[in-house]
């Protein structure tokens, strides 16, 4: 640079710039094969979305997160993850009549030991009937807790019981497989099953959250739909800019602050069954919802704003589902 006329003091203002740049900026190789992965993707993205969500999902097995981040996408391309299935399911998440299948390595306190196990179980073919499936499992090393576990995560569905009848009859047919394991299964006789009505669909909902880390195949706010057909889904918001629109959510996160005046007001983070988005609730409204808590369901009106880059909902009046109370 010094032979080129520059002083040492502009070559070394310059050696600096390009040194800084260095710690975060991409050099032409690098940017030529990021962007083309990220056409490639984009492509497959859109022409091969099931199949690309189910490798998408199967990369981040282990993460509730990401996870539930992954699959709310998902549903809002229209696309169906169901829950898992003792006969279908795998170690990762597979693609069939264009619907991704829950694998049973993600099911909370299985993973990958276990889901080998169940593999191994079903060696000699499909699970015929539940005595069939509860003897084969026990042989291959399942025990009773992690049974209950699947029974909550409604992978037997496939063999006609529900998870009340299950759980009602597990110490029985647990039994059973015990005598299975040195006795031909011909041989010992079968437990009569007593047939319970399914439980609530409250109880399920949390119990699938307990097994999953999140909703699967339904939201506590679906069942007020039907009674609030006016409602925005929170994956459409954006339609609504700057427009007033009732939804309904989930409180999944609260986060309260002070103002510079000293009052207080809060942030909550909700759901539906569709997406998450943040509901802003300045002081005068917070002052009536101080006792908000993780896990209620509200009705909320409030205008559609933008917040830097995020869209953000500012809170004018909130509805309690469950109970019917209304402030604001």
């Amino acid at each position: 640079s010094m032979k080129n006329n520059h002083t040492y003091d502009q070559a070394k203002e310059i050696f600096n710039l390009v040194l800084n740049f260095a710690g975060y900026g991409f050099n032409r190789s690098h940017s030529v094969a990021y962007s083309i992965i990220a056409y490639k993707m984009a492509y497959l993205k859109t022409h091969y979305k099931t199949i690309f969500f189910a490798n998408l999902l199967t990369n981040v097995i282990g993460s509730e997160s990401k996870t539930h981040e992954y699959i709310m996408e998902a549903k809002a391309n229209k696309i169906e993850v169901v829950k898992p299935s003792i006969n279908e399911s795998e170690s990762r998440y597979i693609v069939k009549d264009n619907k991704i299948i829950y694998p049973l390595s993600n099911i909370k306190s299985i993973g990958t030991v276990v889901t080998q196990s169940i593999k191994k179980a079903k060696e000699e073919g499909p699970f015929n009937d539940i005595y069939d499936c509860f003897s084969r499992l026990y042989i291959a090393g399942i025990g009773k807790k992690t049974l209950e576990t699947m029974i909550f995560a409604d992978i037997f569905k496939d063999l006609c019981y529900n998870r009340s009848t299950l759980i009602y009859n597990l110490d029985s047919l647990f039994n059973y497989a015990e005598l299975t394991k040195d006795i031909d299964p011909s041989l010992v006789m079968k437990p009569d099953i007593e047939i319970q009505p399914e439980y609530d669909n409250n109880f399920l909902l949390e119990k699938e959250k307990e097994v999953f880390g999140f909703y699967l195949s339904s939201h506590p706010t679906t069942m007020y739909k039907k009674d609030n057909p006016y409602c925005i889904p929170l994956n459409t918001v954006d339609k609504y800019f700057l427009k007033k629109i009732d939804t309904l959510i989930l409180v999944d996160k609260i986060k309260s602050i002070n103002t510079k005046k000293g009052d207080k007001m809060a942030f909550i983070t909700g759901s539906d069954e569709t997406a998450t988005m943040e509901f802003t609730l300045f002081p005068k409204i917070y002052n009536e919802f101080s006792d908000l808590k993780k896990g209620d369901l509200l009705k909320i009106r409030g205008t559609v704003e933008r917040r830097l880059d995020q869209l953000q909902i500012i809170v004018e009046k909130i509805k309690y589902l469950e109970t019917g109370e209304e402030n604001g």
